[in-house]
């Protein structure tokens, strides 16, 4: 098979009437009124995202989803994406065949369209790209600059399990197995974040560590982040010290969970909200006036080395 036989095969039947079916030059579809589109993209590749024996869909998810966890952070939801795949001869059809099962699953789940994309041989490693398009009400996306004195920080669910997981998935124990799926399979927090709109004053996902995106997020607004390490969120695998564990939920990396500030007025409806979606939202800290883009901790800085790469 050639690239436009897997295409028509696999690819074409998961695309959407936008797309025009991947028969044209490119894709069709009207804008929204009184809503503002939210575009972002994302890259992932074998050897760095993931290790590339995986299951071909579960590759599939994690490359849509890591998208899907930007827009959570702009507060949009879910409307189209398009697919850059990269990939040697030898390994085209079979991935392609099971890598498709896995998009049309996650399309179903978080009510996404295909557009359309591209599909290129490589020599050895495969590298997936996914520009997505969301949609927020005209003005209420959300902004990583806005956070305001006194205000709350808050992170959603476990930090440092996808790292744990990384670092464990040779390692047979059953305790390592939910840190191995948080790896494999992130949970991006559309339905939460669209959900607090109203309640949030700028918001962050954390892809490259907890520390260095809560950098970021003060740096943007010029205030200081004082983070209380006992209350963040970390997991309770006890075959790992508690040093082993803060610091993976520090610096991991590939969390994928939402890091926002907001007012003390809000805390019980964000409380509420989290409760109605089962989900864990923790009170880590607040904002202060001090050292621009500082985050400290018991008035030190924490000074931490987070994943970069380059």
């Amino acid at each position: 098979m050639d690239e436009f036989d897997l295409i028509k095969k696999y690819l074409a039947p998961i695309s959407s009437v936008e797309s025009q079916f991947l028969m044209n030059d490119g894709a069709v579809f009207k804008p929204k009124i009184n809503l503002d589109y939210v575009v972002s993209t994302d890259t992932i590749v074998e050897n760095v995202h993931f290790n590339g024996d995986e299951a071909p869909e579960l590759i599939a998810k994690k490359a849509l989803r890591t998208n899907l966890s930007d827009l959570a952070a702009m507060g949009a939801d879910p409307e189209f994406y398009s697919l850059s795949i990269s990939l040697p001869k030898v390994k085209a059809k079979n991935f392609i065949k099971n890598f498709v099962k896995g998009l049309k699953e996650d399309q179903e789940e978080f009510k996404i369209k295909l557009l359309g994309g591209d599909l290129t041989a490589a020599l050895n490693l495969i590298t997936i790209t996914i520009n997505i398009i969301g949609t927020v009400p005209n003005g209420k996306s959300y902004s990583r600059s806005k956070s305001k004195i006194n205000d709350l920080i808050y992170v959603t669910g476990v930090l440092g399990l996808s790292n744990i997981g990384l670092l464990n998935l040779n390692n047979n124990d059953k305790k390592f197995s939910k840190a191995k799926l948080k790896y494999y399979l992130p949970q991006p927090r559309i339905k939460f974040s669209s959900k607090i709109r109203d309640l949030v004053s700028s918001m962050i996902d954390i892809s490259d560590g907890f520390l260095q995106d809560c950098r970021h997020l003060a740096k943007s607004s010029n205030l200081e982040f004082v983070i209380n390490l006992n209350n963040l969120p970390i997991c309770d695998i006890d075959l790992l010290s508690y040093e082993d564990r803060l610091n993976a939920a520090l610096i991991g990396g590939d969390d994928y969970e939402l890091l926002f500030t907001s007012p003390p007025s809000h805390k019980d409806k964000i409380a509420k909200i989290a409760k109605s979606h089962s989900l864990k939202v923790t009170n880590i800290g607040f904002v202060k006036k001090g050292r621009n883009g500082e985050v400290i901790s018991k008035d030190k800085p924490l000074n931490t080395d987070a994943y970069k790469h380059f």
